[in-house]
């Protein structure tokens, strides 16, 4: 709130600056008295809002423009003499000239105005590569979502507002941190070696996760070959363009929004919170693995039964005579950890306008949020600035600048003591309720050290990021609009900051004595910054002849990016405070980096369409990357693309009542990827110090370098697709449809095996193949009732997609399962299949040996007892094994699941009805199988360490002689760490079925009459609620949360599920147009 206070001041004053300096031309464009004015209406008989209008001298060739308000009207005041068409135009309407006026000194005209509705699924204008079409132009996969995705919703990045709205759009976030973006995916599995669709902002590359949602007018999706061809290399797998908003000809438009709220950490593990019970439990698990009881768990037990009989003793007692703290605390660690109740704040405000010769946007945006950490928590800030200025300099030529700024910062404890363990990784240890936090002289304990300590003692970190970008352009247009040729040049400046100030921690390890404990106290700063610019030039011809419709674009791209990393370290910080290299004794490091791409093309796109009936189109684009050898650096991808729109036909007209309109789509093309390393061809040779001392120095030392191909080239994807687009019932219904095939060839990958004689690996070579085959769906009804006697409207729209993809090409002839092999579904899990449990202690003898998968053997027996898990003897060799974990012999192995998301959707539902409104938005996934690894101690509890907690879904839902059908086996330790164990192989028992369903989104708001507004001069305001990541329906253990079930994105090897928590928020927000 002290936030929000802060920064509406200095919006104020900046945007008062704004205005001031933009008054001269807002008065040219305002100030008159009325000399034409009219009315307009649809063919229905209601006025239309926000029509465009413009006036033109037929002989001077000048133009004035404005818009009809919100009853329909519009007028001119003070137009030069002269002969006038008037021009209206209003998108989803057909346009309209009124010609054959002139007008005098004294002239006063009426016109009365009436505008018929296009069709409105083929006419709506969709953003394509380089220029927009009209959807029944579009012969490509392509999609588009509006800025209404993004209205109204407590999100913080575009992705969060994608995310389940375009099919085959795969958008997931690997934890629930502040400022942390989504990571995109179009149509599944793209190349082994990862990549993802091509991010355009305003036509030049980008981070969408920084641009701020209000500024967004549309988010295309160029899916296949043909749509993303004209952008070629770096667009293999799909576009993403998100065109920002811009100002209008009309009066001063400002809109505030503001949105406060809360969030709570989702997923959080729930333990049992009686210390006796769980300290017994996790003795028996000692017990399981050991054969006898725990000494130290004996003394707990011990003294939580004395605190039981006397209330009065401390929660940390002490042994007198070994001198040593006694736990018999009840401590709700996760309670204490997480704050359930977050606070933050958004703002946004926005000014647009125009006349004839110019229009802006400018907009700012800024938002915090604390974090998750109930002591010493994490906060995050950012600002956004926008501005967009366009000038008409004469009738053939426009001129046009783009800035945007970016800032964001992260505030945060060093969430790290040892290493890569965080704060979450400690909690799964630490937190059980007998532990206490602090000692009776106020010192940490070591649980309370490693789980509190080292967030509030240990120091904090600090990231920061900037983006500066600006882009310059022209737009030109000759012979009557036939011929255009546009320019433009972007220079993008990227910064990062990281800061990090770790100091040693100290706990009272026994009564009397604080310890420093082992981990390093230092200071570590890096900067990293990008310089990234990119030029475009292109020129179109488009022609009507009669009935052929004739389109030609054809341009140049050019595009470098430059980065440079710089860091160092230094340790024991002198002081507690302040993080400098010059305040640290001990021994400094130094280091740095850099490397550059750059990339050159020249593209086209050919359009003809016979009478706006039969479609065909061609792209092409013919690339050159520096990252790879001179002879193969250049490529040629062409696609093509045609389509028919069957509606239009003669034969279809006993049809067009009830389907409206139905276009059949088909296309094939080829796109090269690039995303290799920048030096992937160059012998690398690695310098460094040696470990020993000669001659009282270290010296330096020299290895050999690396193999390359200099045969290295291209990947190359190349996509067929069948697709339908259908309008039903009055265009009510759209339906979307397309089935595609990638065939993704000469992926990089190591070559084949070579002699290890020569002392190195094999090198990178294009050689294996991918194939990925998918289809998608997409549905909307639209409609409108009447309710008493008011307009009801409501619609639905839901998205459902899948993809699978297979190796087609890999040099594994064997078919060792630990790599990739021909034939190999992505994403397989092998396994062992379990048939429950041995029953008795003798049972084993009849059955299999299962001795090699478990690495910790039976140690107390020496085999499996009653309660222990009981694999299936697939191949009846009397040995539970993995063959030689080749494809063809797995042993008892095989597929069990498989980790790739299947049937991806969403389902958006809309109702208004007397000033309100009401969004429900459901997102999730349909089949996911995923396998908890070793260090998934959030699941396994004390199976991985007898001393971890003991969590809800595992207590009484153990094997015992009372509870043979339990769905854990008996408690027996370790059973659950590292490989090869009988709960870390993995297996159909404990295999979890991640799909979901989720409740996104509800939005309820309302908008103030106008006829209360208006006394306040104010178009419109409208207040909502809304409420994100409501409820989630899973079968998924609830150890874990199904969207972040990865691991730590910041720090790899702490787990699955060890992350910053997803949010669940709730929002009140409020939306003010002028």
């Amino acid at each position: 709130m002290k936030f929000t206070k802060q920064l509406l001041p200095l919006l104020r004053h900046c945007y008062a600056f704004i205005l001031l300096c933009l008054l001269p031309v807002l008065a040219n464009a305002q100030t008159s008295a009325p000399m034409v004015k009219g009315v307009i209406r649809d063919e229905k008989g209601a006025v239309l809002i926000g029509v465009n209008v413009i006036a033109i001298d037929v002989e001077k060739k000048t133009k004035s423009g404005t818009l009809s308000d919100e009853h329909g009207n519009f007028v001119f005041t003070k137009l030069p003499a002269g002969k006038y068409t008037f021009a209206f135009s209003l998108i989803g309407y057909e346009k309209k000239e009124y010609t054959g006026y002139t007008i005098s000194q004294d002239s006063h005209i009426t016109l009365a105005v009436k505008l018929p509705q296009e069709d409105k699924l083929l006419s709506q204008v969709v953003v394509v590569g380089y220029g927009t079409r009209k959807k029944e132009e579009i012969t490509g996969a392509v999609n588009q979502a509006g800025k209404e995705v993004f209205q109204n919703r407590p999100i913080t990045n575009v992705a969060q507002g994608l995310q389940g709205v375009i099919p085959n759009l795969n958008i997931t976030f690997s934890d629930g941190r502040a400022g942390r973006g989504g990571n995109f995916n179009l149509r599944g599995t793209t190349s082994i070696n990862g990549g993802g669709p091509l991010i355009l902002i305003d036509g030049v590359e980008g981070d969408i996760n920084m641009v701020n949602p209000e500024d967004v007018e549309s988010v295309s999706v160029l899916k296949d070959a043909a749509s993303a061809a004209i952008y070629g290399a770096r667009a293999a797998f799909g576009v993403i363009l998100v065109t920002t908003k811009k100002g209008a000809n009309g009066k001063v438009n400002i809109h505030y929004s503001n949105s406060l709220g809360y969030s709570s950490p989702m997923g959080i593990p729930k333990v049992i919170k009686d210390p006796l019970a769980a300290a017994t439990i996790q003795n028996e698990a000692y017990r399981g693995y050991a054969g006898t009881d725990s000494p130290d768990m004996l003394q707990v037990i011990d003294y939580l039964k004395q605190r039981q009989a006397d209330p009065s003793l401390p929660a940390l007692g002490i042994d007198v005579p070994n001198n040593k703290w006694i736990r018999g605390g009840n401590t709700d660690w996760y309670s204490e950890f997480f704050n359930d109740k977050q606070p933050f704040a958004k703002n946004f405000l926005s000014i647009s306008g125009g006349n004839e010769k110019i229009n802006y946007y400018i907009s700012g945006g800024a938002q915090s949020q604390d974090g998750t950490f109930r002591v010493a928590t994490d906060k995050y800030k950012r600002y956004n600035f926008r501005s967009r200025l366009e000038f008409q300099a004469t009738d053939w030529l426009k001129v046009y600048t783009n800035s945007e700024y970016d800032n964001g910062k992260n505030d945060a404890p060093n969430n790290f003591v040892n290493g890569n363990f965080n704060a979450y990784r400690y909690l799964s240890l630490f937190a059980n309720p007998y532990e206490v936090v602090k000692t009776p002289n106020g010192n940490w304990t070591q649980a309370g050290m490693l789980v509190f300590g080292s967030l509030v003692d240990g120091g904090r970190e600090i990231q920061t990021r900037q983006i500066f970008r600006n882009t310059a352009g022209f737009k030109t247009n000759f012979f009557d609009n036939t011929l255009r040729i546009n320019g433009d040049a972007t220079l993008v400046q990227n910064q990062n900051r990281y800061e990090r100030k770790a100091r040693q921690l100290k706990y009272e390890n026994v009564p009397g004595n604080v310890a420093a404990y082992s981990n390093q106290d230092f200071y570590y700063s890096s900067f990293d910054e990008n310089i990234y610019s990119a030029i475009n030039l292109y020129a179109e011809y488009e022609r009507h002849l009669g009935k052929h419709n004739i389109d030609f674009l054809a341009g140049y791209n050019q595009e470098q990016s430059t980065a440079k990393w710089f860091y160092a370290s230094g340790n024991n910080n002198i002081s507690d405070n302040y993080g400098s290299l010059n305040l640290t004794t001990g021994e400094k490091k130094l280091g740095d980096d850099y490397n550059a791409w750059a990339i050159r093309g020249l593209f086209y796109r050919a359009s003809y369409n016979f009478n706006r009936r039969y479609f065909v189109e061609a792209n092409g684009r013919y690339d050159g990357t520096s990252r790879f050898p001179s002879g193969n650096r250049f490529g040629f991808f062409p696609s093509v693309s045609a389509g028919w729109l069957v509606s239009e036909e003669n034969f279809f007209s006993v049809l067009k009542p009830t389907v409206n309109s139905l276009k059949l789509r088909a296309s094939y093309g080829s796109l090269g990827n690039q995303q290799t390393g920048n030096y992937s061809y160059y012998s690398l040779m690695n310098v460094s110090t040696a470990g020993a001392v000669l001659d009282g120095t270290k010296q330096l030392v020299t290895y050999a370098p690396g193999l390359v191909a200099r045969s290295l080239t291209w990947e190359s994807a190349r996509t067929l697709d069948f697709g339908m687009d259908m309008g039903l019932l009055n265009n009510r219904l759209e339906i979307g449809a397309d089935w595609y095939n990638r065939q993704t060839i000469n992926m990089l990958t190591k070559s084949k095996s070579l002699p290890a004689v020569l002392g190195t690996g094999e090198p990178r070579t294009n050689a294996a193949d991918l194939s990925t085959k998918g289809w998608e769906l997409s549905m909307k009804w639209k409609d409108e009732l009447k309710v008493a006697g008011k307009p009801f409207g409501y619609n639905v729209a839901v998205v459902l997609a899948d993809s699978r993809s297979s190796i087609t090409r890999y040099d594994n002839p064997s078919k060792y399962l630990g790599d990739y092999y021909e034939g190999q579904r992505l994403g397989e899990i092998w396994g062992y299949v379990t048939e429950g449990f041995f029953q008795t202690d003798d049972e084993y003898k009849n059955h299999a040996d299962q001795k090699k998968v478990s690495a910790i053997p039976y140690k107390v027996s020496g085999h499996p007892l009653a309660g222990d898990i009981k694999f299936k003897d697939i191949d009846n060799n009397g040995e539970i094994n993995n063959g030689k974990n080749t494809y063809d012999d797995p042993g008892d192995m095989m597929v069990i699941g498989n980790t790739t998301p299947r049937y991806s959707y969403g389902v958006n539902l809309g109702a208004n009805y007397s000033n309100f409104d009401l969004n429900v938005f459901f997102q999730g996934i349909g089949k996911k199988d995923f396998w908890p690894g070793s260090e998934s101690g959030n699941f396994w509890g004390f199976y991985n360490r007898w001393n971890q907690p003991v969590y809800e879904h595992i207590y009484n839902n153990y094997w015992t002689p009372e509870h043979t059908d339990a769905y854990f086996p008996r408690l027996r330790a370790y059973q659950a760490l590292n490989g090869g164990n009988a709960l870390t192989v993995a297996q159909t028992r404990y295999l979890q079925n991640a799909a979901y369903l989720r409740l996104k989104n509800v939005s309820l708001g309302y908008t103030i009459p106008n006829r209360i507004t208006k006394l306040a001069k104010i178009d419109r305001v409208r207040v909502y609620f809304s409420g994100q990541n409501l409820f989630t329906w899973t079968k998924l253990s609830k150890a874990f949360d199904p969207e972040a079930i990865g691991d730590d994105p910041d720090a790899a090897g702490n787990g699955n599920g060890f992350v910053y928590p997803l949010q669940r928020t709730y929002t009140f927000g409020l939306d003010i147009n002028f």
